[in-house]
């Protein structure tokens, strides 16, 4: 997704997102011993980096992330291909647009959101995306958030020159244009879900990484429309 924070700044999340051989050997555990369900979405799947994992406790996938990330070209798992391409083949794993997501009337299982929430430079449209997310489970089914609190290569990082503070993380100025760095303390995590609607469960630490699992109310409720608006430069989500 991109965010358009000043005049002329736009940040690029998809340039933060890592492929499947960049994966976490705890996650992939901990996806790997989860019971089968029917549905589950993977919010923001970047470049499908758990995607098989999360595919092989699920019958359905959802996967969910903006236009610009499932209509590029990029190199998925050795080829230059598009995400929407990538999986079209396949009967059971499909990718939605945010838009398309929050359109249609479809409530899943299980759902995924890791390491998405700290790469939004923007308060509105993360707590946007955590509430659109809890009106597409089902009544009183889980969510895992994963978050970052800690990452000695960003203490490097932000030394760099073409490094900002902002909010709470950093700006990053490259060759491929803005990218947004934030960690999100464990407590933090906790109460920005919770504010988001749902039930916190359990959060495990591993490696700097906030493991929590999180359930939707028992009973559906409101906010279940949102206004999204997205364009190249522009990424935002208002639930009403």
């Amino acid at each position: 997704m991109r965010y358009k924070i000043r005049k002329d700044t736009v940040i690029r999340s998809e340039n933060a997102a890592k492929p499947e051989a960049q994966s976490s050997s705890y996650l992939n555990k901990l996806i790997a011993q989860l019971k089968p369900v029917h549905s589950s979405f993977d919010f923001g799947c970047g470049k499908l980096r758990y995607e098989r994992a999360i595919a092989r406790t699920t019958d359905e996938l959802a996967l969910v992330d903006s236009e610009v990330q499932l209509s590029r070209t990029q190199m998925i798992r050795g080829r230059s291909t598009t995400i929407r391409d990538y999986v079209k083949k396949s009967n059971h794993v499909h990718a939605y647009t945010v838009d398309q997501c929050a359109s249609h009337t479809r409530k899943y299982d299980r759902g995924f959101c890791v390491n998405v929430l700290s790469v939004i430079p923007s308060a509105s449209v993360r707590m946007g995306i955590i509430q659109l997310m809890r009106t597409k489970l089902k009544p009183g089914c889980p969510c895992l958030f994963v978050s970052l609190y800690r990452n000695s290569d960003f203490t490097r990082m932000q030394r760099l020159p073409n490094c900002k503070p902002y909010d709470n993380g950093f700006l990053m100025d490259s060759l491929r244009g803005y990218s947004f760095y934030g960690l999100i303390p464990p407590d933090d995590l906790v109460s920005l879900v919770e504010r988001g609607g749902f039930k916190a469960e359990s959060i495990k630490l591993d490696e700097g990484s906030a493991y929590l699992w999180a359930k939707s109310p028992d009973k559906a409720s409101e906010p279940t429309q949102f206004d999204i608006r997205e364009s190249l430069e522009n990424f935002q989500i208002r639930a009403s």
